[in-house]
C-alpha cells in the first residue's frame, strides 16, 4: 500500500491496480503485485508484462514458498514475453548471475561501490563490560562496565531508537519491563493517540501504557490496521523515542531510525544484519531540504549479549565480526534458479528438492488429461504442500470432484462451504500434514470460522476485539491452541502429535488485560489464516464450478455489491465499507476514467471532520 501509494501520488494518467481482479481488459496497467497476484493474473487472463521490477531481489535466492513463486513468475513471464526486462534491485547481490532462472537470462548490472555510511559498532557482553569494534583492524576496545542490559540501553539512547527482537511475545514483554524504567511523557499529540486507541482498540491494549513512556512496539502478530497507524505516529511524533521490533520493520517501512539495538542475533547472517543496520539513518533522513546532519553517516549499533531474549549461549561477538568485509558470498538455496547445485545436497534432501524441481517443471508442460491438470493447478496454488504422497491425493481430488458433479450435487449443494471444504479436501485423507487446516474437520472448528469470516466483513477492530475475549472468557476450551508465537506449553492431541513445540496457552491462568491483548494477536492470526490458507481452497471449489459466483463473492469479499467488491479489491475492507456507507460517503467515491479511486470535495471535507484513526484508515486507500 505504501508503494501503491507513492505511485499514485505521482499522477501517471494510467490505470494502477493492486488486485489481480481489478484486471478488465486493460491495454496499459502499473500493477503494485505480491507474487501471488502477479502469477494469478498471468494464469487467469492473456496478458504478460512488459517490464518486471523486484525489490529486495536479494531474497529470490532464499529457499521458502515465496521465493520459489517469484521466480515461478519471472519464469512465467518471460515465456510468455521474451522481450521482458527485469530490473532487480538490491543492496545484497554479491554475484548477479545467482539471480537468474534456468530458462537463462542476461543481466547486466549497475552497482554502486562506495558506501558512504560506516556504523560505529558496538557491544555489551555479559559480564557488563562494553567495547567498540574496529571492523578494519578487526579488534575490540573496552569502553566501560553496566550493571545491565536495561541500564547500557537507558543510557545510549538517542531521539529514534530501534530495538530488535525477533519473537513477538519477548518484544511485548521488553515493551513492559523498558516500560517501567522510563518516566512519563507529557505530551497533547501522544495523549491524543491514547484516547484513540481506547475508542478503536481497546483500553486494555499493551501499547497503550507503553506511549506514555515513549514507546510503541510491532510485530507480524498485530493486525495490520493497528501496526501502520503505530509507525505512522512514530514517524510524525518526536517524543516517541522507542520501537521494539522485528523484521516487520524491514518490509520497505522507512523510519526516522538514528540508534540500533541488536537484542537477538538468531539467524541473522551477514547480509540480513548489512539489511537490518541499513535501516539506520536513510540517506534521505541525512540528507534534507531542511537539515543536512552529516554525523548520522556514522550510525550506532550496539550489539547486547542477554539470556533473555538471546541464547543462552550465544555469542555476538562471532556475528559482529561478519561484518568486517562488505563483500559477502551469495547462499544459492532456490532449486528453481540456474546456480543451484543439487548435487551437495544428501540423499533425502536432494529426492524432495528434486521433486520440488519436477513440480515446478510440470506448470510450463501441456497437460495431457484432467489428472495432470489438476495437479498443475494444485501446484499453482500451493495445495500440493499441505500433504504427503500428492499423487495419491491428486488423484482422490479428482474422483471427488466427479462423483460431487455426476452423482451427489443436490447433496452437495446443501452444505456450506467450510463442510464442502472438509468433505473435498480433508475427510479421511491421512496425507494431509497441515494441523491447522486439518482442524476444519471438526463442526466447533467450521463454525467458528464461519462466524469469524462474517464477522470481519461486518464488524470493527474493536467489536471484534471484545468478540475475540468474550469467546476466551466463556469458551469451554481453557487449554487453547494458539500456535508458536505466543503457546507456553506443549499438549499432544489425536491430530497434533509434535509434544515439543509449545502451542498452547491456558487461558484460565490469563487476566482480563491479557486475554484482551491475545484476542488482538489471536484475530491477526485468523485473518492470515483465511487470507493464506483458506482462501486457496475457495478458490480452487469456485475454479471447478463447485461453489456459485454468489457463493464465492460473499466468502471472499462479504457482499455481492459490484461497486464494493471493486473497493475491496483496492484494499478497503468490510466493515470500513460499511461505516462509510452509514456515515452516506459512498456515493461521493467513484472512479476514473483509467479505473483508479477518485473522491470528491465533499469526501475531502467529510474526512477533516473525523477522527484522526478513522481519518487515517481512510488515507491509507483514498
Amino acid at each position: 500500500m505504501q508503494t501503491y501509494k507513492m505511485i499514485k501520488d505521482e499522477d501517471f494518467n494510467i490505470r494502477l491496480l493492486i488486485h489481480d481482479e481489478m484486471y478488465d481488459s486493460d491495454d496499459s496497467f502499473i500493477a503494485i503485485f505480491t507474487q501471488e497476484r502477479a502469477l494469478r493474473l498471468l494464469d487467469n487472463n492473456p496478458i504478460f508484462f512488459d517490464i518486471l521490477f523486484i525489490d529486495e531481489a536479494h531474497n529470490l535466492m532464499n529457499n521458502d514458498s515465496r521465493s520459489i513463486l517469484l521466480s515461478r513468475l519471472i519464469r512465467k513471464n518471460k515465456g510468455l514475453n521474451p522481450t521482458n526486462k527485469v530490473i532487480y534491485l538490491s543492496p545484497l547481490v554479491a554475484d548477479k548471475n545467482n539471480l537468474k532462472i534456468k530458462d537463462g537470462q542476461i543481466i547486466k548490472e549497475e552497482k554502486i561501490n562506495f558506501n558512504i555510511k560506516e556504523a560505529e559498532i558496538f557491544e555489551y557482553r555479559l559480564d557488563g563490560n562494553t567495547y567498540q569494534y574496529n571492523r578494519f583492524v578487526n579488534d575490540f576496545y573496552f569502553l566501560k562496565k553496566y550493571n545491565d542490559e536495561l541500564e547500557y540501553i537507558l543510557n545510549n539512547a538517542q531521539n529514534k531508537n530501534f530495538i530488535y527482537l525477533r519473537h513477538p511475545k519477548k518484544i511485548e514483554d521488553l515493551s513492559n519491563i523498558l516500560g517501567q524504567h522510563l518516566p512519563d511523557v507529557k505530551n497533547k499529540l501522544i495523549e491524543e493517540v491514547i484516547d484513540l486507541l481506547k475508542e478503536n482498540v481497546h483500553e486494555n491494549f499493551y501499547v497503550i501504557d507503553l506511549l506514555e513512556k515513549g514507546i510503541i512496539y510491532l510485530h507480524g502478530k498485530l493486525p495490520d490496521l493497528i501496526k501502520e497507524y503505530l509507525e505512522y505516529k512514530f514517524k510524525t511524533i518526536k517524543e516517541l523515542k522507542y520501537v521494539i521490533a522485528n523484521s516487520v520493520i524491514l518490509e520497505g517501512i522507512n523510519f526516522p531510525i538514528d540508534n540500533l539495538f541488536i537484542l537477538n542475533t538468531y539467524a541473522l547472517q551477514a547480509k540480513g544484519l548489512t539489511n537490518l543496520i541499513g535501516r539506520v539513518n536513510r540517506l534521505d533522513s541525512i540528507f534534507s531540504s531542511q537539515d543536512n546532519q552529516l554525523k548520522k553517516l556514522l550510525p550506532k549499533v550496539h550489539f547486547i549479549n542477554n539470556k533473555a531474549y538471546n541464547s543462552q549461549n550465544g555469542n555476538m561477538k562471532n556475528k559482529i565480526e561478519m561484518l568486517r568485509s562488505r563483500l559477502f558470498k551469495d547462499k544459492q538455496n532456490n532449486p528453481t534458479l540456474e546456480t543451484f547445485d543439487i548435487d551437495k545436497l544428501d540423499t533425502l534432501k536432494k529426492e524432495k528438492v528434486q521433486q520440488l524441481i519436477d513440480n515446478e517443471n510440470k506448470i510450463f508442460t501441456e497437460p495431457i488429461n484432467e489428472e495432470e491438470l489438476l495437479k498443475q493447478y494444485c501446484i499453482r496454488q500451493s495445495i500440493n504442500l499441505y500433504y504427503n504422497d500428492f499423487d495419491r491425493v491428486n488423484k482422490e481430488f479428482l474422483r471427488r470432484i466427479d462423483i460431487i458433479k455426476t452423482i451427489k450435487l443436490v447433496e452437495w449443494n446443501r452444505l456450506d462451504i467450510l463442510t464442502k471444504i472438509d468433505a473435498l479436501f480433508i475427510e479421511n485423507i491421512n496425507e494431509l500434514t497441515d494441523f491447522e487446516f486439518k482442524r476444519l474437520k471438526n463442526d466447533k472448528a467450521r463454525n467458528y470460522y464461519n462466524r469469524h469470516i462474517t464477522r470481519s466483513h461486518q464488524y470493527s477492530l474493536k467489536e471484534n476485539i471484545n468478540d475475540m475475549f468474550r469467546y476466551f472468557k466463556e469458551g469451554e476450551y481453557k487449554e487453547f491452541y494458539i500456535g508458536e508465537s505466543y503457546g507456553e506449553f506443549a499438549k499432544e492431541t489425536q491430530d497434533y502429535v509434535e509434544t515439543r513445540n509449545k502451542v498452547y496457552v491456558n487461558l484460565s491462568s490469563k487476566t482480563d488485560k491479557e486475554l484482551v491483548n491475545l484476542a488482538i494477536v489471536k484475530l491477526q492470526m485468523e485473518d492470515s489464516f483465511v487470507s493464506f490458507t483458506l482462501t486457496k481452497f475457495i478458490e480452487m471449489l469456485y475454479h471447478y464450478e463447485l461453489i456459485t459466483e454468489q457463493d464465492y463473492n460473499l466468502y471472499i469479499y462479504g457482499t455481492e455489491e459490484r461497486k464494493n467488491i471493486d473497493l475491496i479489491k483496492f484494499g478497503l475492507n468490510g466493515n470500513l465499507i460499511s461505516r462509510l456507507e452509514n456515515d452516506g460517503q459512498l456515493e461521493n467515491i467513484s472512479f476514473d476514467s483509467n479505473g483508479n479511486i477518485k473522491i470528491n470535495r465533499a469526501f475531502t471535507e467529510f474526512k477533516e471532520s473525523i477522527d484522526d484513526f478513522y481519518r487515517f484508515e481512510i488515507e491509507r486507500f483514498l
